[in-house]
């Protein structure tokens, strides 16, 4: 497999041109990742995943809650998610942008 370089801010950029909420930008055969971005208010509509999950928080504000927990967001903020368990991202009143990786 060839090395693979990935400027995050061009990935950003074409997420808001295309209006999308998330983006893989790497799909290998043990990793995942991609962007995943939630304007103020918006719902997080995410599903427990069968894989460990991390997050890198690069802007935002609000909530995550994992579990019957919450925490509070900020930027470099790194958040693991275990498999399975039910998260999601809330009461943001700015808009959230986060890097995922999951590994399988």
């Amino acid at each position: 497999m060839n090395e693979k370089i990935i400027n995050i801010r061009e990935i950003y950029s074409k997420m808001a041109s295309d209006n999308s909420d998330f983006i893989d930008f790497f799909d290998l055969p043990h990793l995942q990742s991609g962007i995943l971005r939630l304007k103020p208010g918006q719902m997080d509509g995410q599903e427990p995943h069968s894989l460990d999950e991390i997050y890198l928080v690069l802007q935002g504000d609000g909530f995550i809650e994992i579990g019957k927990k919450s925490y509070v967001l900020k930027k470099d903020l790194f958040i693991y998610v275990p498999a399975k368990v039910k998260h999601r991202f809330y009461g943001n009143t700015q808009e959230i942008l986060v890097i995922y990786f999951f590994s399988g």
